[in-house]
């Protein structure tokens, strides 16, 4: 089972495959990146996680994203963590609210869980 994370200051959110299809799995709320870590943690054990695809952007802020990446490497190292360009996902993933008709008041709610799937799907077309 493969985990996508686009990781945020407050919130993030995750998607899951088993296969070739990424799905959104569910937003996680936290203070800072370590709340955010333990709960993926928690995630990683309960759904029995062997990868995991973390997104990042270049800039001020990529270091927040391989810090991440390399803390749950060191706590979990039987895991595989991948580091994957996310640039455009939020753009995309309210894109795709917006033609499938999601209410406006839902879209925010679930934003960053359907670009983690983007994420995760990307990941996945690459493997083939």
């Amino acid at each position: 089972m493969i985990l996508g994370v686009d990781l945020g200051e407050k919130t993030t959110g995750l998607a899951t495959s088993d296969s070739l299809l990424a799905s959104p799995y569910k937003t996680i709320s936290h203070k800072n990146i370590e709340e955010a870590q333990k709960q993926v943690i928690r995630i990683i054990d309960q759904e029995k996680i062997d990868t995991v695809v973390v997104g990042f952007v270049e800039g001020k802020i990529k270091p927040m994203f391989t810090n991440f990446a390399k803390k749950l490497q060191h706590t979990l190292p039987n895991i595989k963590v991948v580091l994957w360009d996310e640039t455009l996902t939020s753009r995309q993933a309210t894109e795709t609210m917006v033609k499938l008709n999601v209410a406006k008041t839902k879209r925010s709610q679930r934003q960053h869980e359907i670009a983690a799937a983007i994420i995760l799907q990307s990941y996945l077309d690459s493997s083939d």
